[in-house]
């Protein structure tokens, strides 16, 4: 249960609404077996007034359990309801080295599979719940008959759950195998997608991948089968036990007068009573182990916490310079690192960066928007010092399509309000798209398009936020000869004019003259090229 703690304390008052229904609930149990003992077995002559009664009491007991259900289930659904916002937030509040580096399979596989199999956690705790409490009350009932019979009972029970916990723990074992084998089940179906051209062109690679695919899929059908067998083992164990106590009972109660046959029939009444609860407690206890799999795998990822970072925490409309100031970053796996470097980026002005592959041109691009914390050094706005407490509010500054752009739909301003109509359709002009793309309701009604046509589409959705800063990593690169020549010669100066500050990376030499700044990436090491007259640099 400490598992679910952290989840529980979010609904703390709902929490003891099912606290003190489920006892009321076994509480009611053991009434109706004291009523039994006391009453039915007893009371002959007013028998029908005591049938009365005693379908009153069995009426309130299945009122008072459906309700603690009903209420067990709603607290459920709210904290599965809760984990999944939660989880989705923690990603979009993560860094962008975590995205960069995290093995998104893993990510979908924790939306999927681990959300799922949470909330059936949530679906049977209601039985593990009512079963685990109505059995413990049941016990303090039966040791209240007779304490002798219950020792043996007790003893008895102890095996039965030690049975059940050896197959438990196999349980638990194939859980795991199986929700490791679902991460690489995942990044086969993603690769199959992603990779399908170069999969169609590729028998052999195809058919490698598709073996790779059946012996994880084989992994996660063995395990799935273990760990079912086990959990089939548990509950007919516990089963089996239970009917073996009820002879034991009787055997000491006729044969060594250990309690009144009364008593007897009523602690073998009550064994009966609790071996559905116990069965089905025994049978939820797996679906938690699952869930308790599922909540260390998502404790795996490492997210971030739930934090709302403050977007205003910079005065960001008057901004006139970003500085490096011996900015440096270095990746996790050593095999890169940007050199310390100082830099300033005036506001207004098209800077060019040029380098060979490999030479840190996209990493300085991710300092520069904020995605990156410098590892060394610091970066200033003006004369705000950049850090993970203004970080969000910085990174409000810029708009962006990376070579890797994700192409949304939904056509916004910066401020997150819809974008300027008027502006949609002269940047669809601009960008010779107005018969090949229509926007109803401010969405993009397509995105099948080339890729350069796509390019041009995340470029209409950036410069519809207007914001102050464009980052352009080679973007021409996709475009035909006659649009890339639209794209320098009108584009860019258009941009211009509306008061963007564009730090492109390019390779277009034939260009270069529209560019304001050209700086170089060289291993790591920035060198300035040229410079305009009117700009100076640190």
């Amino acid at each position: 249960m400490s598992t679910f703690y952290p989840l529980f304390k979010t609904q703390s008052k709902l929490l003891i609404i099912v606290i003190c229904l489920t006892i009321l609930s076994s509480v009611m149990g053991i009434v109706i077996m004291k009523f039994i003992n006391e009453y039915l077995l007893t009371n002959a002559e007013s028998i029908n007034f005591t049938l009365i009664i005693f379908t009153g009491l069995i009426l309130l007991y299945l009122i008072l359990t459906t309700l603690a259900q009903i209420v067990i289930s709603l607290l459920g659904h709210k904290i599965v309801f809760n984990l999944r916002t939660h989880l989705l937030k923690q990603i979009l509040n993560s860094r962008f080295e975590w995205v960069k580096r995290i093995d998104k399979s893993k990510i979908i596989a924790s939306l999927t599979n681990d959300i799922q199999h949470i909330s059936f956690a949530f679906v049977r705790l209601p039985e593990l719940v009512q079963g685990g409490l109505f059995v413990v009350l049941i016990c303090g009932y039966m040791a209240y008959l007779s304490v002798s019979l219950f020792l043996i009972i007790a003893i008895w029970l102890i095996a039965t759950i030690v049975g059940g916990n050896w197959s438990v723990k196999r349980v638990y074992h194939h859980l795991k195998s199986v929700r490791q084998q679902n991460d690489d089940i995942h990044a086969h179906y993603e690769s199959s997608l992603e990779g399908f051209k170069e999969l169609s062109l590729n028998q052999h690679r195809k058919h490698q991948l598709y073996q790779d695919f059946i012996q994880a899929n084989q992994n996660v059908r063995n395990h799935s089968l273990f760990a079912d067998t086990y959990h089939a083992f548990a509950g007919n164990f516990t089963n089996v036990m239970m009917l073996m106590a009820v002879g034991i009972i009787f055997y000491l109660s006729v044969y060594h007068q250990w309690a009144s046959f009364q008593d007897a029939t009523t602690i073998a009444l009550a064994l009966l009573f609790i071996r559905g609860p116990l069965i089905t407690a025994v049978g939820a206890f797996p679906t938690m182990m699952q869930a308790h799999v599922a909540f260390k795998a998502i404790e795996a990822l490492q997210l971030s916490p739930l934090t709302d970072y403050n977007t205003n925490a910079l005065n960001t409309e008057n901004w006139q310079t970003i500085q490096f100031h011996q900015a440096s970053y270095h990746y996790d796996n050593n095999l890169f690192s940007l050199k310390p470097i100082d830099f300033t980026l005036h506001r207004g002005e098209v800077v060019f960066v040029v380098g060979k592959n490999g030479s840190g041109k996209s990493t300085l691009s991710y300092l520069l928007s904020g995605l990156y914390l410098p590892t060394t050094g610091y970066l200033t706005l003006d004369e705000s010092i950049i850090s993970e407490r203004n970080i969000a509010s910085y990174q409000q500054l810029f708009s962006s399509v990376f070579t890797d752009f994700y192409l949304f739909t939904h056509l916004m301003g910066g401020d997150g309000t819809k974008a300027d109509t008027t502006l949609i359709t002269q940047w669809l002009s601009h960008l010779q798209l107005n018969t090949k793309v229509t926007v109803n309701g401010h969405q993009l009604n397509t995105t099948q398009l080339s890729q350069g046509q796509r390019k041009r589409l995340a470029l209409l959705v950036a410069a519809l936020e207007q914001k102050s800063i464009l980052i352009l990593d080679e973007w021409a690169a996709d475009q035909d000869p006659n649009f890339r020549k639209v794209f320098y010669e009108n584009l860019l100066p258009i941009l211009k004019n509306q008061g963007y500050t564009i730090f492109a990376i390019s390779h277009d030499d034939k260009y270069f003259q529209h560019a304001d700044r050209i700086i170089e990436m060289t291993d790591g090491q920035l060198h300035e090229l040229s410079s305009s007259p009117q700009r100076r640099t640190l």
